[in-house]
């Protein structure tokens, strides 16, 4: 496949009340690899300008030689995101062999919390005790300052990095306990089904 570029044209094909419709305007933005707000890993991050029915969200986005680029979605504020056919594969094929697509467990239920110098790190408020962060020695009132030497900036960054590759891998934590710094090696969980 042919990468995609800014300034393509672009065609979003959806269906209103089972009438087929379209939309064509370009690619306004055709950037690197993503992270979403919920922890899912997007190939290229990719926006289109033009507009779209609600009810067209879910269909196929083409280029203008009629090669699929992916799935159309709304992002915030309104945006037309693109999800990538690598994208689209690679989960379709983990809810084919899982029923799910698999996030990385901490166990632990997080507060953001102000702390000097550092500036911002995550309070452990509550813990499952059968999951991973106990499993570690994780505590409730634990402040994590950073994940595997990166500062906490925010408690959904933080979250953002359980995504499914984390499932089964170790990261260090450090947290300041009762004012003392500690480091907690957790080896990650996965989440489980609701």
């Amino acid at each position: 496949a042919q990468p995609v570029r800014a300034g393509a044209i672009a065609i979003a094909l959806g269906s209103h009340a089972g009438t087929p419709v379209a939309a064509a305007g370009v690619v306004s933005l055709a950037g690197p690899a993503w992270r979403s707000l919920r922890g899912g890993d997007i190939d290229t991050r990719i926006e289109l300008g033009l507009s779209m029915r609600r009810s067209a969200e879910g269909g196929l986005a083409l280029d203008a030689g009629g090669h699929a680029i992916g799935m159309s979605v709304f992002g915030p504020r309104g945006r037309v995101l693109v999800i990538p056919g690598a994208t689209v594969d690679r989960v379709a094929a983990q809810l084919a062999a899982h029923g799910r697509v698999p996030r990385g467990y901490l166990g632990a239920a997080l507060q953001p919390v102000k702390v000097d110098p550092e500036g911002i790190g995550a309070m452990v408020m509550g813990i499952d005790q059968g999951g991973p962060g106990a499993a570690a020695g994780l505590r409730q009132g634990d402040v994590i300052l950073a994940w595997n030497g990166e500062p906490v900036h925010s408690v959904p960054r933080l979250v953002r990095a359980l995504g499914p590759a984390s499932v089964g891998s170790r990261a260090r934590l450090s947290v300041r306990r009762a004012g003392e710094p500690v480091d907690v090696d957790v080896t990650l969980g996965e989440r489980p089904a609701d």
